[in-house]
Formats: structure tokens, C-alpha cells, sequence
């Protein structure tokens, strides 16, 4: 009699097996379908490359509160401005000093884009835009001697200082959450 009641509790065992002999399967499935749904959104999300292209501002005039740009610093924006052309440069930042918008000013009219100002002492703010707005971009970022090390080190690309002497320096920092920091540094 033990061996029939046993015999009964396995068939009523797979009889509960029988009524749903579906749900194993279709839970697997859409398990996966979540899966891929949301690594494939992150990777999406993740995967485009910015271009920053990191300047300090072109050569200025004398010592003033707020100093404009030398007729030498203004040949050197023009210079910046030939070299970029082509760019296809979809931003532009600038701090609020008049010498990053006079050395942005021509590689902003040759790309056909407004210089946003981001004051210089909000770093913060100017990373958070470069890392999340220009996903797959290429940005132009004018800076000054103590800035632009501190933007490009924001960015997974520490560089060495910048003299008060030094106008003619470039660096290209392609950034990537997935690929990784690259750094390019030319002289212009």
C-alpha cells in the first residue's frame, strides 16, 4: 500500500508539471529578451565616441582686467580656424574671458556655430556636458594655461602643465565610456 500512495504522489507530482509544460521555456525566453533589451541598450548608450579638441587661448594683449587678443594671437586663431574647418564641429565652449571667445570666434563662423560660455571655475559643469551632450561629437573646448589640464585629466587624459608662455598647444582627446581615453597632443 506504501508503494501505491507513492506511486499516486508522483503522478499527481507530474501532473502538475503536465499543466503548465510551457511556462519553463517561456520564462527562459523572455529572461533573454530582457537580457539583450538592456545591454544592448547600454551598449547604445555607451558606445559613441566624442572628439574633445582642447586649446588655450591665442596669444593677448598687454595686462588688462580683461584682455583681447594680440595681433599675433589673432593670426593664431585664424590658423586654429583653417585647421578645423573641416571638423565638422557640432559645439564650442568658451570661459567668459574675451580672449577664448576671440580665439573661438573664427572656428566658430567657418563651422557655423554659436561659442557657448561656461564660466572658467565650473569645470564640473563643462565635463558633465562633454561626457553626456556630445556623445559621437567632435567639441572644440578654449581654455586657459590652468583649465585645459584640468579638462583634459576630467577626462581620463592628464597633460603636463601649461606655461604662461605656451599659446601654440593642441590636444585631442577622444573619450569613450566603452573604448577607453585617447590622447593626441600637436603644436599649431
Amino acid at each position: 500500500m506504501a508503494e501505491t500512495s507513492e506511486l499516486e504522489d508522483l503522478k499527481k507530482d507530474h501532473r502538475g508539471l503536465r499543466r503548465r509544460p510551457l511556462f519553463t521555456p517561456l520564462a527562459i525566453f523572455f529572461a533573454t529578451i530582457l537580457a539583450v533589451l538592456v545591454v544592448g541598450a547600454w551598449l547604445a548608450s555607451a558606445w559613441g565616441s566624442s572628439t574633445i579638441v582642447l586649446v588655450r587661448h591665442a596669444e593677448k594683449l598687454a595686462q588688462d582686467p580683461d584682455p583681447g587678443l594680440s595681433a599675433e594671437g589673432q593670426a593664431r586663431a585664424e590658423r586654429l580656424a583653417r585647421m578645423l574647418g573641416g571638423a565638422n564641429l557640432k559645439a564650442i565652449y568658451v570661459s567668459e574671458a574675451r580672449r577664448t571667445l576671440e580665439t573661438a570666434a573664427p572656428v566658430a563662423e567657418a563651422a557655423g556655430v554659436e561659442a557657448r560660455r561656461i564660466p572658467a571655475a565650473d569645470l564640473q559643469q563643462l565635463l558633465q556636458r562633454l561626457k553626456n551632450r556630445h556623445r559621437g561629437d567632435v567639441v572644440l573646448v578654449v581654455g586657459h594655461s590652468n583649465t585645459v589640464p584640468a579638462i583634459a585629466a576630467g577626462l581620463g587624459a592628464p597633460i603636463e602643465a601649461i606655461d604662461e608662455s605656451e599659446y601654440s598647444g593642441l590636444w585631442i582627446v577622444s573619450y569613450s565610456k566603452l573604448r577607453g581615453t585617447r590622447l593626441l597632443a600637436l603644436r599649431y
